[in-house]
């Protein structure tokens, strides 16, 4: 191949737009002359061969302001003044063009763009271009177009973003000529060729690479981006505290500044952070053959049709790498920020990425930039914790290795097959850069001090998430079943009596009475006062041979409230009548080894009142038929063997009727009723009633849950109920937590007054939701990168001393680290002195049966935290008390959770 031809393979398939654009010029504008200026016009081309490493540029002194010639080629309807085309079958265009050869004199940059929405496909148009050097034209090379190099879909980048061409930089030749063929399509609306004049430095120096932090200050990119996107910067300030306890030493990047970038030029407001959990390798499709000098003016040229011709923000890589290995800063944000560049298609909030200047499909990468990648590919993901050599990364959508070629995530050539073909030694020179090891701070910590209220009750939550949705909702806790200490109600007296209950309403007042009965079979109602006291006797009789009189409700549904009882061995009812008396009638036998009748109210969901009947070791169900009668007995599912007392009534306040069981040693445990015949699981111990008599439940004085009353001694007592719960009705966040790993109910991060929430995500994100107090979360923001190497990760509250809540993990290969809230966000990780966090003891040994292990600040607001377990094969949740040492017996919060898979 001629020498010509050789520069040509290169300069050929970027060239091939300008050709698009010719052919359609009106013959008035058949020739376009294109001035471009170079940055060192005269400056001999660098050999093709390998070159040296450099560790300096000749770079401009001061900001240098490129220009951008738009050739109008179609209208923005169509049209092409010039163009020759012939209609086929089915009324699709087929055309063939071949522009007049365009003189070209100088160096610069072109490329051509249309009209957005107009992408086309690759089999849909054919761009071809040649060059002539004196008398000869070169053969016809084909110029590849792909469309991936792009904002991604639905950013606001994207909305202002044209179709187009990559630019192309314009070798040492007299003319150019290209050919473009369509099928089945028409060329685009508004196709418009860019002429990039680069501009020229009035100065130039020889320097070293100007570290980008230093020259334009982070904190300087921090308040840019704050004050468009309304983040805080000192939030923003923590990405990936987690992973920088090892990283990899920074190669030396030439700055923005050092390529004479134009600030002015790019949109502000566009400026965005995301996310890094890989990166991409790019080339920018041009000619090989550049001085050093160049590379300057060649970094304004791309920069310069991105945002003026393509409609970008900003130059579309985050680093360029020349074919010396010396580095430049790409996007403006930081060099060790997640910027979101325009590189990868729907993977730029994902990734990074860094595009080698040259043609890689026709020659190969020196070795000086395959290290450069290597070096600043292991640096880069060593910031976000991410281990160059993994082979299984979370990027957006998809799972890649750390480091891949753009063809990976789409249908491109690029970064060209010679390049491509290399990712395997960049890779290696990736992971075989060394980690900086520092000698790390370390401090003490306290014992963990959760903080998890996300609702208006004072009392912790849980934050869940549903696994048919991903949902996020709020379980609130309530303090836990309990009772309050004894009230006298009856000082005398009480303990000659054989049977003392509370019954529903009897006396027509509304409120419930008191019945009772002593040995000789005297029956005698007396009127409550809703107080938890009851007045004089309203209602005496004389029922001798009866024994365990239960209240019962209504059991004919005739309006007015009954008892039961039994009579020799058989049931008998005590219908109430019209005038405050009662009928009785003596029913089915059988009942003369049960031990208690209890009123369980509406146990089924029917409507109708029901009994239960206890033996030592069962308990049976009858269920009313609303006439007085009642089914066989059945019986109900679980333990009761432990029992010698059980009373019904509605004790959590949801409206089903619930039981309170006492055990041999007097511990009252509660028995949730689902409403269908059947009782949850015991929660408990609620209080300690070992020495109380007659014990019957009913609602005494004016709370949501049922109380107690019985005999003590001498005296009548009312135990009345606190109305605290275990779990409350799930609260829906607002927000979904799909995609996430890990949820922390993490205390006031922000310090507005209430908690708030946060998750990380497959790929490493932190995210953060501003709690509002009513169990609802604001929408979620990204609050750091890198965190997916972080073993352990849980919110424990003010560890650090000074008030505010902290969180701990173990970063990859690293120790116990601490990251301190700051009252907008987390701190810098810092080792912990020690490498463990102080716990108390007394949980399992092995907690291995357990998928929730979440230290909780103490369910009952008083003692030391506590610690809520959730059994794995059950889904039934469990609370360890925390006590001056050690923690109590579990006692159950709740079943049925396993329909949530993930819980803070």
């Amino acid at each position: 191949m001629r020498p010509l031809q050789a520069r040509l393979v290169t300069f050929c398939q970027q060239v091939l737009v300008l050709g698009v654009v010719l052919v359609v010029l009106t013959p008035a504008s058949g020739v376009v002359s294109l001035d471009i200026v170079g940055e060192t016009p005269g400056a001999p081309a660098a050999p093709a061969t390998a070159p040296a490493a450099l560790m300096s540029a000749t770079v401009p002194t001061k900001a240098v302001t490129p220009t951008v010639t738009e050739v109008p080629l179609t209208g923005e309807s169509g049209g092409f003044s010039g163009l020759r085309g012939r209609t086929v079958a089915g009324g699709a265009t087929r055309a063939r063009v071949v522009s007049t050869p365009q003189p070209v004199d100088a160096f610069g940059a072109v490329g051509v763009t249309w009209a957005g929405g107009e992408d086309l496909e690759e089999d849909q148009i054919t761009l071809r271009v040649r060059t002539r050097d004196g008398d000869g034209w070169s053969a016809w090379e084909d110029l590849e177009y792909h469309d991936e190099h792009a904002p991604d879909p639905g950013s606001a980048e994207a909305a202002t973003a044209r179709p187009g061409t990559e630019p192309t930089f314009v070798g040492d030749v007299d003319d150019v000529q290209v050919e473009a063929r369509t099928d089945g399509v028409a060329l685009p609306d508004d196709l418009s060729l860019a002429v990039v004049d680069p501009g020229s430095a009035t100065r130039t120096e020889t320097e070293a690479p100007a570290d980008p932090a230093s020259s334009d200050p982070s904190a300087s990119y921090d308040e840019e981006f704050a004050q468009q996107d309304g983040t805080d910067a000192a939030t923003e300030g923590i990405t990936l505290q987690a992973a920088r306890q090892q990283t990899v030493a920074q190669p030396t990047i030439f700055s923005r500044a050092q390529w004479g970038a134009d600030e002015s030029i790019r949109d502000k407001s566009a400026l965005r952070y995301g996310s890094i959990s890989g990166g991409f390798v790019h080339h920018t499709v041009n000619a090989n053959d550049y001085s050093e000098a160049q590379v300057p003016a060649l970094l304004r040229s791309i920069y310069a049709y991105h945002v003026k011709s393509r409609g970008w923000s900003d130059i579309g890589y985050n680093f360029l790498v020349d074919r010396f290995g010396r580095i430049w800063e790409g996007r403006y944000g930081g060099i060790d920020r997640p910027v979101v560049g325009a590189h990868t298609l729907n993977y730029n909030d994902y990734s990074f990425a860094m595009s080698a200047i040259g043609n890689f499909d026709t020659v190969q990468p020196p070795d000086v930039m395959l290290r450069a990648y290597g070096q600043l590919f292991a640096w880069k993901l060593s910031l976000h914790g991410v281990n160059p050599a993994s082979t299984s990364q979370k990027i957006g959508r998809g799972t890649f290795q750390a480091i891949n070629g753009h063809r990976d995530a789409g249908s491109t050539a690029c970064p060209g097959k010679y390049l491509y073909a290399q990712l395997p030694l960049i890779r290696t020179y990736a992971a075989q850069t060394a980690p900086v090891v520092t000698a790390p701070q370390e401090v003490p910590i306290s014992e963990p001090a959760p903080q998890n209220n996300l609702d208006a009750s004072p009392y912790p939550d849980l934050v869940v998430r549903r696994a048919s949705d991903g949902r996020g909702l709020v379980l609130p806790t309530g303090g836990l079943t309990s009772f309050q200490t004894r009230t006298v109600v009856g000082k005398r007296g009480w303990d000659k009596r054989a049977d003392v209950l509370v019954s529903p309403d009897l006396t027509g007042d509304g409120l419930p009475d008191l019945v009772t009965a002593d040995k000789s079979g005297a029956v005698r109602v007396r009127a409550g006062k809703g107080n938890g006291k009851f007045g004089s006797t309203t209602r005496k009789m004389r029922l001798r041979g009866y024994s365990l009189i239960t209240a019962a409700g209504d059991i004919n549904n005739d309006g007015r409230n009954d008892l039961v009882a039994r009579f020799k061995g058989r049931l008998a009812t005590l219908l109430g009548t019209e005038k405050g008396g009662f009928s009785r009638k003596v029913t089915r036998k059988g009942y003369g080894n049960y031990r208690q009748l209890v009123g369980a109210g509406d146990v089924n969901g029917d409507g109708r009142a029901d009994l239960l009947l206890r033996t030592k070791n069962r308990l049976f169900l009858q269920t009313g038929y609303g006439t007085g009668r009642f089914a066989a007995p059945k019986r109900v599912a679980g333990r009761w063997s432990g029992y010698n007392r059980v009373v019904a009534g509605d004790f959590n306040g949801d409206g089903r009727s619930d039981l309170v069981a006492r055990s041999s040693k007097g511990k009252m445990m509660l028995m949730p009723g689902r409403g269908d015949g059947t009782y949850g699981a015991a929660l408990g111990p609620a209080t300690n009633l070992k020495a109380m008599r007659w014990i019957t439940g009913a609602n005494m004085v004016g709370g949501a849950g049922a109380d107690l009353i019985g005999v003590v001694g001498k005296t009548l007592v009312v135990v009345a109920n606190r109305d605290t719960f275990e779990l409350g009705a799930p609260i829906d966040t607002g927000v979904s937590f799909a995609g996430m790993d890990t949820i922390l109910n993490a205390g006031d991060i922000n310090r507005d007054g209430f908690g708030d929430v946060l998750t990380r995500d497959g790929s490493g994100q932190l995210w953060f939701f501003a709690g509002t107090g009513t169990g609802a979360l604001a929408a979620g923001t990204v609050l750091g990168q890198g965190w997916g190497p972080v073993q352990g990760l849980r919110a424990v509250g003010d560890v650090t001393g000074d008030g505010l809540p902290d969180v701990v993990g173990t970063p990859a290969g690293g120790r116990l680290t601490v990251w301190p809230g700051n009252g907008t966000g987390l701190g810098a990780g810092v080792l912990v002195t020690g490498g463990a966090v102080p716990a108390p003891a007394g949980l399992p040994a092995d907690l291995s049966g357990f998928d929730w292990v979440l230290g909780v600040q103490a369910m009952t607001l008083k003692g030391s935290p506590d610690y809520v377990v959730r059994d794995r094969a059950s889904g039934v949740a469990y609370v360890y008390s925390g006590r001056k040492s050690g923690v109590s017996d579990p006692r159950v919060l709740g079943e049925g959770l396993g329909a949530f898979d993930l819980a803070g």
